[in-house]
């Protein structure tokens, strides 16, 4: 994808425009949400769908004549602020701006932006750049013929700079959500004589066909409805609501935090409300079904979302709860409405009752009630009837009108119902990246796996995803096993038996169940080889080795080989590396070899070899046979049936490999060579941070880092970010929905 959206003549050129970052950013995003652009839907059907009948007629023609079929944002800005048609809203041209989206610190240019507030559209004013994205209500993108985003969707060949633009306007909206509180987005796109309308939430985009835009009036009504449109209409998320820094909510808060020391090292206060910040804030509504109440929880921005606003969406707050009075995590996600997994707010619950150890504290949550403003007021006059928030509107036109074709459509991909689920938790910890020794990491690794443990045994539940970033430590440096999301309760046999399903985090998925040669269901020895691909990663990513020497090169190479790489498999699948199971066998870039050589203390090195050998008699070759089946060499095949008995007798439950992780931490010890004991100081020092690499390849941001799916039925892409399957992996969304109408 070659193609740059920025073409024109008068886009800005300073050092915030990040073009080529973009560029990257706009290829991953046309990638991600491959196979949910819905359309063409006709205008009018699109604007019944979408928008709120309006009776305002009287203002809707304006003269678009005069705007240039180049360069001419500044002069269609000019055109929609004088024609009156925007009275509850600020149209704005913001082309010469820039928005910076706080989460993933990349600046964005809007061409055209429908402001909630009036910013001034002044390429040096701090508060436009920092409050641009967040006071962002719907955008538009004016732009040439051949960016035209879905041409696809008429038949016409995909380019590269049709790609681009779907994943510039996708990124356009992921910026928007991280940076205010959203569940859909809508935006334009006017070429010099045609347009399209587009409206984004979690389950898809639903994009219209052309329309004449200067002439037709649809543009016009567009815009006359969306300012007639209440906030909630608009996409705003109303379970959120702005609160001014000197506001009795936030100067609560801010009471509360002073007295609070819950906070890990390396998580300040001033992560959760800068002490001197002078704008809004927010107050989260969190509401409970089962106690069918509400927490108030002051949060000032995002500390971490996913990349993408299509699918779950997760986002992470640092908050105050003022009905709690405490400091608390505050997780915000959308899951997927189906039968074969639980909420996980009733996971927690769950848990809870069964006194789980190491877990993040879960006290509060559920789905967000769409009508939480009634039904949080300080004194209802009636009890209202719970509407949660949910992606029914884009999910209900793509399953009733087949008429309106996915166009894009990636092989597997399946659009789902989502459902709005927040969850409150009293424990807040740092990545597991951020070990400040090896003996550290170790020891959170054996806490998450005896939680695992407890919870498989005690209250039926199987996590199955396993992974570096579900791994936290708290403030005494212990471990907690966090976002159940994906788990599966033990009773529920349809899902537990469910064969050939790729869940978790690529990059610490089993071995086996990315080979899929032999497809089987999700095991509990799957989420604890899980754990053994975690320690192998952090250790060989996160540990330097001489950084002068040939083996770092073959490090970083085994790195991306081992735990990033997905090949495709016929239509619509993607495997994983022969390399997986080649480290469990102490072979491979990671070889046994290797790990004497290079992994340091002893103690480590130890534990690294001995708890992948729990593990290689499920990947050693059976014994040769004859043609009769009898063994070719009978002690051999004896010797292998004995070892892997033994070790799927182990594998029943995690007891065996934690007492691999308890004897190298608790019970070794060598006085006489205190050198090769645990060392103090052995803390997490990146080894991409001065390789550079290219984006999406190994970063932790990268798509082998992402979820996939728990309702993947079909769904073979290594994460939630779906991947283009087609045997030339640069093949765009509408070239790959082509090839599928021809077959």
């Amino acid at each position: 994808m070659n193609g740059s959206f920025y073409h024109t003549g008068n886009h800005c050129r300073c050092d915030l425009a990040n073009e080529a970052q973009l560029c990257d950013l706009y290829r991953d995003h046309a990638q991600s949400t491959d196979g949910l652009w819905t359309g063409p839907v006709p205008v009018t059907e699109w604007r019944k769908h979408f928008l709120p009948p309006t009776s305002n007629v009287a203002t809707r023609h304006v003269d678009f004549t005069s705007v240039p079929r180049e360069n001419g944002q500044a002069k269609f800005g000019d055109c929609i602020r004088e024609s009156g048609l925007c009275k509850t809203i600020f149209p704005r041209a913001a082309h010469d701006v820039h928005g910076k989206d706080h989460v993933g610190d990349m600046y964005h240019s809007l061409d055209f932006t429908l402001l909630s507030q009036d910013l001034a559209m002044d390429h040096s004013s701090r508060r436009t750049r920092d409050e641009l994205l967040s006071s962002t209500l719907a955008f538009g993108a004016l732009t040439s013929d051949d960016f035209d985003p879905c041409a696809f969707g008429d038949g016409k060949p995909d380019t590269d700079r049709a790609a681009s633009m779907r994943g510039r306007l996708a990124a356009t909206v992921q910026a928007i959500a991280a940076n205010s509180h959203r569940m859909a987005v809508y935006a334009f796109v006017l070429m010099p004589e045609l347009g399209r309308l587009t409206r984004f939430d979690h389950t898809g985009v639903v994009y219209s066909e052309l329309f004449a835009w200067r002439t037709s009036g649809d543009l016009a009504e567009f815009l006359v409805s969306f300012d007639d449109m209440s906030a909630a209409e608009r996409g705003c998320d109303m379970s959120v609501a702005p609160i001014a820094p000197d506001s009795e909510e936030v100067l609560r808060a801010k009471e509360i935090l002073a007295r609070c020391d819950t906070l890990p090292p390396g998580v300040k206060k001033s992560a959760v409300i800068p002490p001197n910040h002078q704008g809004y804030l927010s107050l989260m509504h969190v509401y409970d079904d089962e106690a069918e109440k509400f927490h108030r929880v002051v949060v000032h921005r995002a500390i971490s979302s996913a990349e993408c606003f299509t699918g779950r969406a997760t986002r992470g707050f640092y908050g105050v709860d003022l009905d709690d009075e405490g400091v608390v995590y505050a997780k915000d996600t959308w899951r997927i409405q189906t039968s074969s997994t639980e909420p996980e707010a009733a996971t927690y619950k769950r848990l809870g009752k069964k006194d789980i150890p190491r877990l993040a504290g879960f006290y509060l949550g559920g789905d967000v009630p769409l009508n939480t403003p009634t039904m949080s007021s300080p004194s209802p006059q009636t009890k209202a009837a719970v509407v949660y928030q949910t992606t029914d509107c884009t999910y209900d036109i793509v399953t009733t009108h087949p008429e309106y074709s996915r166009s894009g459509d990636a092989p597997g991909k399946k659009m789902r119902l989502y459902v709005h689920h927040r969850l409150l938790f009293k424990h807040i910890g740092r990545p597991l990246r951020a070990f400040k020794s090896t003996r550290q990491l170790c020891i959170a690794l054996l806490d998450a796996i005896e939680a695992h443990g407890k919870a498989c045994e005690s209250a039926q539940v199987l996590h199955r995803d396993i992974s570096g970033g579900n791994i936290l430590i708290d403030k005494d440096g212990r471990g907690m096993l966090i976002d159940w999301d994906m788990c599966v309760w033990l009773e529920n046999k349809n899902e537990v038996e469910r064969v050939g399903q790729k869940i978790g985090t690529w990059r610490f998925i089993s071995a086996h169940l990315l080979q899929g040669s032999k497809p089987r269901q999700h095991l509990l020895c799957d989420d604890l080889e899980s754990f053994v691909h975690v320690l192998f990663y952090h250790v060989f990513r996160f540990r330097p080795i001489r950084p002068d020497a040939p083996e770092r090169k073959k490090l970083l190479a085994g790195l991306h080989d081992v735990f990033d790489l997905a090949l495709p498999a016929g239509q619509s699948d993607v495997v994983g590396s022969l390399d997986k199971p080649k480290v469990l066998l102490g072979d491979g870039p990671f070889s046994s070899e290797f790990v004497a050589e290079h992994v340091k203390p002893l103690a480590l090195s130890a534990l690294m070899n001995d708890v992948r050998q729990a593990f290689a008699p499920l990947y050693k070759s059976k014994p040769l046979v004859d043609l009769a089946g009898r063994d070719l060499h009978p002690e051999m095949a004896q010797q292998y049936r004995d070892e892997l008995a033994t070790c799927q007798q182990r594998l029943q439950s995690s007891n065996y490999v934690a007492s691999r992780f308890r004897h190298w931490l608790h019970h070794y010890h060598m006085p006489e060579y205190p050198e090769l004991d645990w060392l103090p100081d052995d803390c997490a020092v990146d080894q991409y941070q001065t390789c550079a690499p290219n984006r999406g390849e190994i970063l932790d941001n990268s798509r082998s880092s992402r979820k996939r799916m728990s309702d993947t039925e079909g769904e073979t892409t290594p994460a939630a970010k779906a991947r283009r399957l087609s045997a030339d992996k640069n093949a765009s969304a509408g070239a790959s929905a082509r090839s599928r109408r021809g077959r």
